[in-house]
């Protein structure tokens, strides 16, 4: 981990609306580091600030209230920053992938990035072979495809795709697991997984499902009411479900069988927070 975050927020405040009769506080002196190579979840019930947050990863928001935002030593609040740079730099996908595909066909949507940063065709060819290869869709099977034809699934890895074209150091995701069956939920989370092992991408994770979280990232920060109001490694985190639950918030299933078996005083050496620990625990239990 390097010395200094590459993301850090410092007594960060956002208004929306201010001055309005619809006056909302979004943000109430949050403060936040992320190193690069690091995977760092963010969970929050709805309204806690979360999505927030990260708009201001990469200057879709501006702080203009109190705090600051550095990225890459950058200060977002300078008027002179290079804004395109950090958006290179930090990508973000949203929950709803139609919020982020206009192009008509698949290839020219992966590809609307890298154009603007002005790659000749063969190049820009490569980099969208490359990220659809890396979200799971074939290249020749998906390239002419007409963007709105696709099912939600599909819709969901061209967008990733088309972030992943621009190469950043950071990838953020808003909820973007979210109304993902099953199967296509696993397939993505390993594939997110292989990114950060592989290629040392940065991620960002918000989500609602606990499960997730706890597969994806080892460092979490939980918001409620525009703070940050618990931070530390997923299993420090998920080893208190008291505190969550005062915050909106569970933990995954098999932790919480783990802390339902202590409470019967079954021994348990350690809270799991995969299934993959969980079965481990039970093994230990059963032989024990």
């Amino acid at each position: 981990m390097n010395q200094r975050p590459f993301i850090q927020l410092n007594d960060l405040h956002h208004v929306y609306l201010r001055g309005t009769p619809l006056e909302v506080t979004a943000l109430r002196g949050v403060d936040m580091e992320i190193y690069k190579g690091e995977s760092v979840g963010i969970i929050g019930r709805t309204g806690s600030g979360k999505s927030t947050v990260v708009q201001h990863f990469n200057g879709l928001i501006r702080p203009r209230e109190p705090g600051k935002v550095l990225i890459g030593g950058q200060d977002m609040s300078d008027p002179k920053i290079e804004i395109n740079t950090i958006r290179q730099r930090v990508g973000l996908v949203f929950q709803s992938p139609q919020q982020q595909l206009f192009e008509r066909l698949v290839g020219d949507d992966i590809a609307y990035g890298p154009r603007k940063l002005g790659m000749e065709r063969p190049q820009r060819r490569e980099r969208v072979k490359w990220a659809m290869e890396m979200v799971g869709l074939d290249f020749e099977e998906f390239k002419d495809r007409y963007t709105f034809s696709l099912s939600g699934g599909e819709m969901r890895k061209t967008a990733l795709a088309g972030v992943l074209a621009l190469q950043p150091e950071v990838l953020i995701l808003d909820e973007s697991t979210t109304g993902v069956d099953p199967r296509g939920r696993k397939e993505l989370l390993e594939r997110l997984l292989a990114l950060h092992r592989d290629h040392g991408l940065t991620l960002v994770f918000v989500s609602p499902n606990m499960e997730d979280v706890a597969e994806l990232v080892k460092r979490i920060y939980v918001m409620d009411d525009g703070r940050v109001v618990m931070s530390g490694t997923t299993r420090e985190i998920f080893s208190q479900p008291e505190e969550l639950s005062n915050h909106g918030l569970g933990v995954p299933h098999v932790s919480q069988v783990a802390h339902d078996l202590r409470a019967r005083q079954i021994s348990v050496d350690e809270i799991p927070v995969t299934v993959e620990e969980g079965v481990e625990e039970i093994w230990k239990i059963l032989n024990s």
